[in-house]
């Protein structure tokens, strides 16, 4: 071997101890890179600072156009139309739908104008429209109250369906006329009733309206009212004529019998002259045998008795 060959360095079989940093080293490190993070920072482009400022510049400008076209009044809803309804008034509807006082046309939501509308018992069916830019169109279909009912002291107009649309006064009457109910109908026992609440059946109440409008012909008698008892027994009052006697009328096989039961009294009818029977009342509870009361004799007036004479 060749003493001149220059001799390679031992190899460091542990490096990881040999090469360890002291803790000096460490310190010193540290602070070099706490320095640094300030001129690192100030060293950032201006626009990571920028976009976002940017952002919220653009929203607000965006919400204040926004503001200014809510408020605008070449949004506002100037020409609102009502139709179709006479037991509410346009103000009532107006305040209702919340369309009162020229709103702004992007705020009106037609869904929203329409439930609001039909939670009133007297709307059967609404429409809400709009057109751009100021017009609004509310077209109604109101219930007509068909029934007076008296109950608990208090009287209630009732639908085609049966609920209350609303109490009224003592002065209300049955009639013919727009917005009048055409059949009066009593019932015992005390009941409070709220609006919109089903007071009864709806078939039941439009096959008494029926028959208010067919007795005359049919039976040659006049309805004057309906009654029920406690027990809902049906009671027909006609003018100058028997009282009718129908039964229960709670449930709908009791609501199916009324066709068996007026079959049964017009066959009386061909025997008798009802209006001119004298009968008190005529019982149809049971169609296959009706009964009937005659009014009782009127008692004989007492004869005077002479006056005794005078003696002379």
């Amino acid at each position: 071997m060749s003493t001149g060959r220059r001799r390679r360095p031992e190899r460091d079989l542990n490096p990881r101890i040999s090469r360890r940093r002291g803790a000096g080293t460490r310190l010193r490190s540290t602070a070099r890179a706490t320095a640094e993070r300030p001129r690192r920072a100030a060293a950032r482009p201006l626009a990571t600072y920028a976009r976002p400022a940017a952002r919220v510049l653009v929203l607000a400008a965006e919400l204040a156009v926004l503001l200014a076209l809510i408020n605008s009044p070449v949004l506002a809803a100037r020409r609102v139309s009502v139709t179709g309804n006479r037991q509410l008034s346009t103000n009532q509807v107006l305040h209702r739908a919340g369309l009162w006082g020229d709103p702004s046309m992007l705020l009106i939501s037609t869904d929203a104008a329409e439930a609001l509308l039909l939670a009133n018992p007297y709307v059967r069916s609404v429409s809400v429209r709009t057109a751009l830019p100021d017009q609004v169109e509310v077209e109604i279909l109101e219930w007509e109250p068909l029934a007076l009912l008296s109950r608990g002291g208090a009287r209630y107009l009732l639908n085609a369906q049966g609920a209350v649309l609303g109490t009224t006064a003592a002065s209300t009457r049955t009639g013919s006329g727009p917005g009048q109910p055409r059949i009066a109908i009593s019932w015992d026992g005390p009941a409070v009733l709220r609006a919109g609440q089903a007071a009864l059946p709806g078939r039941l109440v439009q096959d008494l309206d029926r028959m208010a409008t067919s007795f005359p012909a049919a039976y040659g008698l006049t309805i004057q009212s309906f009654a029920f008892d406690s027990n809902q027994k049906l009671t027909v009052n006609t003018a100058g004529g028997p009282r009718i006697l129908f039964g229960q009328m709670a449930t709908d096989d009791q609501i199916d019998s009324l066709d068996g039961k007026l079959g049964s009294l017009k066959s009386l009818r061909a025997k008798i002259d009802l209006a001119n029977s004298k009968l008190d009342y005529i019982d149809v509870e049971n169609p296959a045998a009706v009964t009937t009361r005659a009014l009782p004799s009127p008692s004989p007036s007492p004869v005077p008795s002479p006056s005794p004479s005078k003696k002379s």
